[in-house]
């Protein structure tokens, strides 16, 4: 497989998800870091914008209309006032789990094109090619965490 073939994947993915994403009410950027959220409670906002490689000012931004909607919560950190910890509220949840429901749907869907046996190799390459994509990750950025 080609990059190319990876990434339209993925665009495909997207296409099907944005319009479930703005009936949540949420732009993609606040989607990404509602999920992102979701998996490490308790993360600053520097965790997020160095994990999705997106821009401070960026994060900032969708943060502060994410906190406005009722969706994500700032709380300054005990040990250093100056980090604010991020966790995202009950309505935030909601909003997530939505969209984890569309995405494992969609998933689902496509995956009925392969056998039961090429779903779980299929399942079992992701597993060992995400392992390989970190370890790469890891080794060029010198990211120990």
């Amino acid at each position: 497989m080609d990059y190319q073939t990876l990434n339209l994947l993925f665009r495909c993915s997207k296409a099907f998800s944005h319009e479930t994403i703005r009936r949540q009410e949420l732009s993609d950027t606040e989607s990404m870091l509602c999920s992102f959220i979701f998996s490490h409670e308790n993360c600053s906002q520097d965790d997020v914008s160095i994990a999705l490689k997106t821009d401070k000012t960026t994060v900032g931004k969708a943060l502060a209309s994410l906190e406005g909607k009722g969706c994500v919560l700032r709380l300054r950190d005990d040990a250093d006032r100056r980090i604010k910890r991020l966790s995202l509220t009950e309505l935030g949840r909601e909003k997530v789990a939505a969209l984890f429901d569309l995405h494992n749907n969609w998933l689902a869907q496509i995956l009925t094109c392969l056998s039961s046996e090429e779903q779980k190799q299929f399942e079992n390459y992701c597993v060992r090619l995400l392992a390989a994509a970190e370890q790469l990750t890891q080794a060029q950025t010198g990211d120990l965490s």
